[in-house]
């Protein structure tokens, strides 16, 4: 079907590839046959992560603290700043979020003991198991996606796209929070 791939092998990319080989030949297909699969799966995992966060009534942002916290080790404590400049947030934004997440019994606040001035955010049991149990079922999801990969296909795959990643953050303007 394809002249780019043998057909049990193609894919939709490949046969919108073959019409832009007819319509720009000078088109370079396989950059645009990179960034057109990395566009299409990434729109699928965060499709995948959009339905796990709504079966655990959780937004985004709000997965995104909970894990940032998470990552920060026993006792998952962070100040305010520092989570909103890791998810490039306004402090009014940080703070509108973090009412609602303490509402809900996320994090809770607690006084800087180094500083009476400012507070610590930290992980409640609460969060601390929602971000454990949406993690883990997120990460089944893209366990099964990434099944159609060997082991080695997979290590291959994660070199590659980290070249990528590094020329990018290299070369480029950051890129916008996806926070």
């Amino acid at each position: 079907m394809t002249g780019l791939r043998p057909p049990a092998q193609a894919d939709h990319i490949d046969r919108m590839l073959e019409i832009w080989v007819r319509e720009l030949p000078e088109l370079d297909v396989a950059t645009e046959g990179i960034v057109e699969r990395i566009h299409k799966l990434a729109h699928r995992f965060n499709r995948a992560m959009d339905e796990t966060l709504a079966d655990f009534e959780l937004k985004r942002g709000e997965w995104h603290v909970l894990g940032n916290l998470r990552r920060s080790g026993p006792p998952y404590r962070r100040s305010p700043g520092q989570l909103a400049a890791d998810m490039g947030l306004s402090s009014g934004a940080m703070t509108h979020r973090l009412d609602r997440m303490e509402r809900a019994g996320l994090i809770r606040r607690l006084p800087d003991p180094e500083d009476r001035r400012s507070l610590q955010i930290e992980l409640t049991d609460a969060g601390w198991q929602l971000w454990q149990d949406s993690t883990g079922t997120q990460a089944r999801k893209e366990a099964l996606i990434a099944s159609a990969l060997t082991d080695a296909q997979k290590e291959q795959l994660n070199t590659l796209l980290r070249e990528l990643m590094v020329a990018f953050d290299r070369d480029a303007t950051p890129p916008p929070s996806d926070h």
